[in-house]
């Protein structure tokens, strides 16, 4: 999923995406441009606003704005300037940082609707602990923003392939192993869901 998410990251940035905040947008930047333009960003607030300018989304924002927006990433301890083995400073996202960009990114993900279906049904179960309340609501939502319909109380359906999306989310969530993905060939009232989630 490591391409999945540098390629979402980049297709976030170059969709021109109205409503993107700043801060979001920097923090992206920063992850998917290569390391000599970090050197450049961290060297001159100018150089910072050309690299920006490459994406769609963030060309709408001012110098002034990149530069308050980096400033306020570094407050928050998402970014860091650090010295290469050459003494150059750079820009480092921190752990911190990344947590971030991966919640995001989650944000981001997409199930692929295949020309074809394939007439089986992914089913998602899971038997959380309590103690990852947190992890279960969020997975919930999750289910439910990718188009799943809830097949029982922990159980949610979709007909397309999704165990990759799927291991990603609980993963990043720490319930992974609470988590199955079945194939299966044929449910009872298959109408239902077949309906609901127009296939």
């Amino acid at each position: 999923m490591e391409n999945k998410y540098l390629f979402r990251l980049r297709e976030f940035l170059d969709s021109g995406t109205p409503k993107a905040k700043i801060t979001k947008v920097a923090l992206c930047v920063l992850a998917v441009v290569s390391m000599p333009a970090l050197v450049l960003i961290a060297a001159s607030m100018g150089n910072a606003v050309q690299v920006f300018r490459q994406f769609k989304t963030s060309s709408r924002f001012s110098e002034r704005q990149v530069s308050n927006s980096i400033n306020y990433l570094r407050h928050k301890k998402l970014i860091e300037y650090c010295a290469d083995k050459n003494g150059k400073t750079i820009i480092k996202i921190t752990k911190k940082g990344e947590t971030k960009l991966r919640a995001f990114d989650i944000e981001l993900i997409k199930i692929k609707k295949p020309k074809k279906w394939d007439g089986k049904w992914r089913l998602v179960i899971f038997d959380i602990p309590v103690r990852f309340t947190k992890g279960r609501e969020s997975l919930r939502y999750h289910l439910k923003n990718l188009g799943f319909s809830q097949f029982q109380k922990s159980a949610w359906i979709h007909p397309y392939p999704c165990e990759d999306e799927i291991i990603y989310i609980t993963d990043f969530y720490g319930i992974g192993k609470y988590v199955e993905v079945l194939t299966v060939v044929s449910i009872l009232r298959e109408e239902k869901f077949r309906k609901y989630l127009k296939i």
